[in-house]
């Protein structure tokens, strides 16, 4: 609250002209910004905020961007009641409210009379000078919207990985009871858009933990009942029996801009609000008709880009990455690609979880290709999205055409 009481006294020793809104912004711009900051910067109520709009129509678009003249709502309460469905008291209520946080001016006659002629009534000039702080404050809860929706794609990561892990260990019959508790405790996909932040923070981290510990423990159990590891298998292998891709080209040149190839797949994991964190449990399952490509963490990275790898490095610090390793830090990328939240979700509702961040490692790969060099690689995700709804994409082949290409590279 210090920089709206600074705007507020910057406004009271303001002597050149009334303050006007920023050049590009009119009333209804300026009307849509204070709708967005007024819940969490001024904490008003939707009441308040509606009779705020109401009043703040009233004057013409031109008074909010001349020096010369103060926009004034002249309209005594019981019109503003009238207009809002309200009672003249809770009208009454919200402008003495809007007046404490420094919102409005009311200057009235002495019997409460307001009037265009006598100069009389709700004035926003102080609202005019709050437009700086208002844009910085957008930004800022962009910023943190931004955040929670990257911790919790990523903690949807954790919590389908978890699972698939949790189910192998039960299935080799080992006792999981102590990491299904701790399972069980994690908040659902609802609550984790109302957590505090750096209570998400501390969620999300414990998650990955608790993922990584056991998959360790999934791997050395596998090794000591089988004398070998699950994620050892050092080749892209379709696994399932009826697989019958309509496409067999794997890589179509294109360039930059134009629609992704048919024979690409992409997704990435699901939104946060719109999470459908049960339908990526079973992606990890294979199901009868969809692509099930048995990968492991060194083949994926060997197949990241370079910027993708760099991500990895940071989380392995070392040593060798497994596919949670590789899933977790492409989804860390998707801010970095410009890939929205829209073009992510829809991905990994049509492909699946799994899928979708194999598609999302081609995308981001494709950025260095020559013959292809995506550079917008949320349009070309939406393409793969595409083909995979319209039943044209292969995926393997795609993977296939990566690796050759990264193959070659390393000659």
């Amino acid at each position: 609250m210090h920089s709206i009481a600074a705007r507020i006294e910057q406004y009271d020793h303001h002597t050149e002209g009334f303050p006007t809104l920023p050049d590009g912004m009119e009333r209804d711009g300026f009307i849509r910004l204070f709708e967005n900051v007024a819940p969490t910067m001024f904490n008003l109520t939707d009441a308040e905020i509606s009779t705020f709009v109401r009043m703040a129509e009233d004057p013409r678009p031109s008074d909010w961007k001349s020096p010369d003249r103060e926009p004034c709502c002249y309209r005594r309460q019981g019109e503003i009641a009238a207009r809002r469905s309200k009672s003249r008291y809770s009208i009454a209520r919200h402008e003495k409210r809007l007046a404490d946080v420094g919102l409005i001016d009311k200057r009235t006659m002495a019997h409460g009379g307001r009037s265009g002629f006598d100069g009389c009534g709700v004035f926003f000039s102080r609202a005019i000078a709050l437009v700086p702080a208002m844009l910085a404050h957008q930004h800022q809860q962009d910023a943190l919207s931004k955040e929670r929706n990257l911790l919790c794609n990523t903690r949807s990561i954790h919590k389908g990985h978890l699972k698939a892990a949790i189910n192998d260990l039960a299935d080799l019959g080992a006792d999981t009871s102590q990491i299904e508790a701790e399972y069980e405790a994690w908040p659902d996909a609802r609550q984790l858009r109302r957590i505090d932040m750096d209570d998400l923070r501390q969620h999300v981290a414990e998650a990955d933990l608790l993922t990584q510990q056991t998959i360790i423990l999934l791997d050395e159990t596998e090794n000591m009942q089988h004398g070998c590891s699950t994620s050892a298998t050092p080749y892209i292998q379709d696994t399932t029996q009826d697989f019958n891709p309509v496409c067999n080209a794997s890589v179509d040149k294109r360039s930059a801009g134009k629609p992704a190839h048919s024979g690409f797949v992409g997704s990435e994991p699901n939104g946060p609000e719109h999470c459908r964190e049960k339908d990526d449990e079973k992606s990890c399952e294979t199901s009868k008709g969809e692509i099930r490509l048995k990968l492991s963490g060194p083949i994926l990275y060997g197949l990241a880009s370079p910027d993708m790898q760099l991500y990895i490095d940071a989380r392995t610090c070392g040593r060798q990455p497994t596919e949670h390793d590789v899933s977790a830090a492409a989804v860390q990328m998707l801010p970095e690609l410009g890939i929205n939240q829209t073009a992510w979700r829809d991905a990994c509702e049509v492909m699946g979880h799994n899928d979708a961040l194999l598609a999302l490692i081609i995308t981001d790969a494709n950025r260095f290709t020559p013959e292809i060099r995506v550079q917008n690689p949320g349009g070309y995700l939406r393409g793969m999205t595409n083909a995979a709804r319209n039943g044209t994409l292969n995926l393997v082949g795609s993977l296939k055409a990566l690796a050759e290409r990264k193959d070659q590279q390393n000659r």
